[in-house]
């Protein structure tokens, strides 16, 4: 299902893996050729177009195991506890999608209280990337009184996506971007292979698809990457410690996708993500 691209910008990916989808009815009227045109080919836009239409949010996996009664493993997440810890662009723009991806997990079951407590590590990791006003206490006090309620969260996280837009176009910083998308990409992945435990049957077939549409992504966080590793030393950093997570999901049908492979998965992004985290 596409998305509108504007809407899943950089640090909308981190903030979308923890909401139930809304509409976005006044989304600026600014290209995404406007974030990237001074550092980027016409291919990469395109590429970079691509990832933003087309890649899964981390919580279509998370809201499937929910639905799937897969019990919850709180144990698997990022702790929250480690937001402070990462300086530089690289750690910070891949922890704040996996902190999203995170938020994601605990809001699909339910858990809103946890999930404010991920979104204030975003909060946190924004401030470090100097994403100051899209996160100003406005916005969160909006999400604590709103704790309760699924559409009220979509709305204040809404307000995030509109204050934090602005400040990437006019900052330029969509190589950022891609660093966003892969750690929310690493770690749906990975909350998703550490739960699966059975083979593929009537029942899960759904869970393994969403697995499937999630892993098959990889080819635009790969092309973005390589689009950027000449001039970002980071993307260049960041698709280095992926490739062989991308050679595995290369090497995968969507017909044959079994048990099997999903743990081939899990060893591989268990091992990526502990270098990332």
């Amino acid at each position: 299902m596409k998305r509108n691209p504007l809407v899943y910008s950089v640090f909308a990916l981190a903030l979308m893996a923890g909401t139930t989808s809304c509409k976005h009815n006044e989304a600026p009227a600014l290209p995404t050729q406007e974030v990237i045109k001074d550092s980027a080919n016409s291919a990469t836009v395109t590429t970079l177009e691509q990832l933003m239409s087309n890649i899964p949010a981390p919580m279509d996996i998370s809201k499937e195991l929910a639905k799937e009664g897969v019990q919850m493993n709180t144990a698997l997440l990022n702790s929250p506890d480690k937001a402070s810890s990462y300086s530089g662009t690289l750690q910070q723009a891949v922890n704040m999608g996996v902190y999203g991806a995170d938020m994601g997990y605990v809001i699909s079951y339910n858990q809103m209280q946890q999930g404010m407590q991920y979104m204030a590590q975003v909060a946190k990791l924004a401030q470090g990337l100097g994403i100051t006003s899209a996160y100003d206490q406005k916005l969160m006090d909006m999400f604590k009184n709103s704790s309760a309620n699924k559409d009220s969260i979509a709305l204040a996280v809404q307000t995030a996506f509109d204050q934090a837009q602005k400040e990437l176009y006019s900052n330029k910083r969509a190589a950022t971007s891609s660093l966003v998308f892969a750690g929310g990409w690493i770690e749906g992945l990975y909350i998703a292979t550490n739960l699966v435990k059975d083979e593929k049957n009537d029942k899960n077939a759904a869970m393994y698809q969403k697995i499937w549409d999630h892993v098959y992504s990889f080819q635009y966080i790969q092309k973005v990457l390589t689009g950027y590793k000449a001039s970002n030393a980071d993307c260049a950093s960041m698709l280095q410690t992926l490739q062989p997570l991308f050679d595995a999901a290369s090497q995968l049908k969507d017909s044959g996708l079994q048990l099997k492979d999903v743990q081939a998965l899990k060893d591989a992004v268990t091992q990526i993500r502990s270098k990332l985290v």
